[in-house]
């Protein structure tokens, strides 16, 4: 009796038999596949800067408050529409928006927000793909957010087919007094665009009138929006180029020329996973603030974990930094006669030591030469350069280096005190630059574009025309 109890089955155990025996026939009935791991990467972003500027009286002097200091205020503007368009790196199928109010002395209320794709029209660069269009809500559903002074917040994520190297439009409502204390000043196209009321659901703003409150926009500036984030594979590469008016693409013609955009394009078409952030800001040092000069960043080592290490996603950086430094920054001796080699060294080890804390891969590149520019050029401040420059490829702190100085270096027209030197100091090579000789040319970008790709990912591209 035990036995025949023992070999009997339940009829919950015979039905299971029967579904196994089923499923062993049936491809259908397959085990499911579990998705991919996932993560938020951010394929777009800019690092801001302060739009805080001193108020000044009738009689031209700064005003002050009642305990003697400087009144201080950012653009005020209400019942305005603000839309920017930016250019992605990587896609993805979920999306959401990073907006800054960093800078800010006041909370700042964003009363609506959108975000689409840019419906490609040359001719309108304020056009949205309707059907792409979609609410963003914040804090779980929200369709409006106060960001606190010092503070940023981001989107709820929002399903949307964003694909790689795509335009993606924000469009931001303010629907009373908002002060943009953060914003981006360098911009390579039209990307923005302000009008009054609220505009954020129209197919397009360029039959309206332009808002008068900000008449800045006239310039093409980034306002708030400090990055774009989308879901993407585990395995993605998230890179941030770090640096100043040579990341940030001083001259470039386009917003696809500076050479993190050259990076982030090499990455899409040869199938490696990757997106790409530039975070440079034009007149930043990597070692001090520019003091009177709010629009131009806090200094590298004070920016590094917002604009970089806090990124979503981020796995490797390269920095570039040191020109600026050279000929600015403060000496041993608190004065801004320009930064020593010491200081340049001390800083580009901290940054390493925070990156590599921080499991981050960390590239450094050489400072690109400055010879060709009669008023930055000096044998003093060359000096500085080689030696850092030396350093950085030898000293084995990096995970790799980009030498971008030797990659545009050629043939240039020196001026005056540098032609008196023998050797003739190395120096950016005509072909290659912008101006005199110290910002490169859409040439130029594209040769430290391709070499940054070459060194991050093991490749032997050339591009389309060298420097030498």
């Amino acid at each position: 009796m035990t036995h025949a109890c023992r070999n009997a089955r339940s009829p919950r155990t015979a039905m299971l038999a029967v579904w196994l025996s089923a499923c062993l026939l049936l491809p259908a009935c397959a085990a499911p596949v579990k998705p991919a791991a996932q993560k938020w990467v951010a394929t777009w972003g800019q690092a801001m800067t302060s739009q805080v500027a001193r108020v000044t009286g009738r009689d031209g002097k700064p005003e002050r408050d009642a305990w003697g200091q400087p009144v201080e205020r950012a653009p005020t503007v209400d019942h305005l529409t603000l839309r920017q368009r930016v250019n992605v790196s990587a896609g993805g199928a979920r999306v959401r928006v990073r907006l800054s109010n960093y800078y800010g002395r006041a909370p700042l209320t964003v009363s609506a927000a959108r975000i689409a794709l840019a419906a490609g029209h040359a001719d309108d660069l304020s056009a949205i793909d309707p059907g792409s269009d979609r609410p963003l809500s914040f804090d779980g559903g929200k369709p409006s957010i106060t960001i606190a002074p010092g503070s940023e917040a981001v989107s709820d994520p929002v399903a949307l087919h964003v694909p790689a190297l795509s335009n993606v439009v924000v469009s931001l409502y303010f629907d009373g007094p908002a002060q943009l204390a953060d914003f981006h000043p360098l911009e390579q196209a039209h990307t923005t665009y302000a009008v009054d009321g609220d505009a954020t659901r129209l197919p397009s703003l360029a039959r309206l009138p332009p808002a008068h409150a900000l008449p800045l926009t006239r310039d093409d500036h980034i306002y708030l929006l400090a990055g774009v984030e989308v879901e993407a594979s585990a395995g993605t590469r998230g890179i941030v180029a770090f640096g100043d008016s040579i990341t940030d693409g001083y001259l470039a013609s386009a917003p696809t020329a500076p050479w993190p955009a050259v990076l982030a394009a090499l990455a899409q078409r040869h199938g490696d996973v990757a997106a790409v952030v530039n975070a440079g800001i034009s007149a930043d040092e990597l070692t001090t603030d520019q003091i009177g000069a709010p629009d131009a960043g806090m200094s590298g080592l004070k920016r590094f974990l917002r604009d970089v290490v806090d990124r979503p996603g981020v796995t490797d950086v390269v920095v570039l930094f040191g020109a600026n430094d050279i000929d600015r920054g403060v000496d041993p001796a608190g004065y801004p006669n320009g930064a020593t080699a010491g200081d340049l060294i001390a800083a580009m080890r901290m940054l390493a030591d925070v990156a590599h804390q921080h499991h981050l891969r960390i590239y450094a590149g050489t400072v690109t030469p400055f010879a060709g520019v009669a008023d930055w050029y000096s044998p003093q401040r060359e000096a500085v350069r080689l030696r850092f420059n030396a350093w950085i490829r030898h000293s084995g702190t990096f995970d790799g280096v980009v030498d971008f100085s030797d990659a545009v270096a050629g043939t240039y027209q020196p001026p005056t005190l540098a032609a008196q030197q023998s050797p003739l100091p190395v120096g950016m090579a005509t072909v290659c630059a912008g101006d005199a000789g110290l910002h490169p040319n859409d040439r130029g970008y594209a040769v430290m574009g391709t070499l940054a790709y070459n060194v991050l990912f093991h490749a032997a591209l050339q591009p389309p025309q060298g420097c030498h």
